[in-house]
């Protein structure tokens, strides 16, 4: 009895896809975009990848189609569209822009600095081209001309909060407190009051040792915002500098689920955890304990260097037992020994270990 054989005339389904789709470049277009809109990002690209194959010249559908692969997730695709139209006879500033941040997201600087500038050149007043071109200098230390990038967003584009933003941010790095203050505060008053904007208020507040307002100002960032992480761990420590340990370790425990590879918050966390399970130096609590020595060694995992993580650990593993205090000490002083800048702490350490051993 012979196998039976597919059909061969059985189309693909990306062609049958395709094929339920408008036959005109105009309904694919308006079908596309209105795919965008509701941030249908699947459908977005089937309706231009279409367009792209009746008109493959066509730079907006090819733009377009990037854009739609871009929010998938889709990063080599996206960029593959993007310099497409780059290298059309008819190339598109926001193309430039796009490949640009993907670009700088992937840590590729200078190829993305070189995108931005091409997107100046095909559009001298694009503001977005600006900020980001900023952004970059402001990373590299270069922020006199970070700042003339965020001037020159504004010229293009008075109305360009980022451009604001960042400009504000540029005097609070540079120690400027009061013109730093003063600049988040208009932006927050003429209705740009993202969580953002609060969030740096908060920390210029903070900076300048206005703690009330500054948890008013982080608070207001988590308002908006409920998982900005660095509103998030702000308030956090301001919390803790008031001796408010059960509010700072619930707000840095969420901060931990939503950066569960982020070092500095899980040491943070299990700081906080200590302070929950020791006071006037004795062991109140053995459940805050251990949840201290968890946070410090997922703290110590995701960064080995962190030493300051292997001395808090052992601070609290020797008020749980004295074992668990020896073992800890002696992974600090194997860490650390051979560490300069931790020389003082590992002559402490070395004598809390004689003590612990009884010699």
């Amino acid at each position: 009895m012979n196998e039976p054989t597919l059909d061969s005339q059985t189309s693909s389904p990306h062609t049958d896809a395709l094929s339920l789709l408008p036959d005109t470049i105009e309904e694919l277009f308006a079908l596309g975009h209105r795919q965008l809109d509701a941030q249908n990002f699947v459908e977005a690209q089937r309706a231009f990848a279409k367009a792209v194959t009746l008109a493959p010249s066509n730079v907006v559908a090819r733009h377009n189609l990037g854009y739609a692969l871009q929010h998938q997730g889709a990063v080599e695709d996206a960029m593959a569209a993007y310099e497409a139209v780059l290298h059309s006879a008819t190339p598109l500033a926001q193309s430039a822009l796009n490949l640009g941040i993907l670009l700088a997201q992937q840590g590729r600087e200078r190829d993305a600095q070189d995108a931005f500038e091409r997107a100046l050149t095909l559009d001298p007043g694009c503001a977005k081209a600006y900020v980001n071109l900023g952004v970059l200098h402001a990373r590299a230390g270069r922020l006199a001309e970070a700042r003339q990038c965020y001037d020159k967003a504004l010229e293009g584009d008075p109305s360009c909060h980022n451009a604001r933003l960042k400009s504000a941010n540029l005097l609070a790095r540079e120690g400027r407190w009061e013109e730093a203050l003063e600049a988040y505060n208009r932006l927050a008053e003429e209705g740009w009051n993202s969580a953002e904007v609060q969030y740096r208020r908060g920390a210029v507040l903070a900076a300048r040792g206005d703690e009330e307002n500054a948890i008013q100002a982080c608070q207001g960032a988590l308002d908006a915002d409920p998982n900005h992480l660095l509103a998030r761990k702000q308030l956090a420590l301001l919390y803790a500098g008031r001796g408010r340990y059960d509010e700072a370790a619930a707000l840095l425990q969420r901060a931990a689920e939503l950066a569960p590879d982020d070092a500095q918050v899980h040491y943070n966390l299990g700081n906080m955890h200590a302070r929950q399970a020791v006071e006037d130096g004795e062991l109140i609590n053995y459940g805050y304990a251990d949840a201290a020595i968890t946070a410090y060694r997922r703290a110590i995992e995701l960064a080995p260097d962190l030493y300051k993580a292997y001395y808090n650990l052992a601070c609290v593993a020797e008020k749980m037992s004295v074992q668990e205090g020896i073992t800890a000490w002696e992974q600090y002083i194997a860490a650390a020994s051979g560490v300069p800048a931790e020389q003082e702490w590992v002559a402490k350490a070395r004598g809390y270990l004689r003590s612990l051993r009884g010699n």
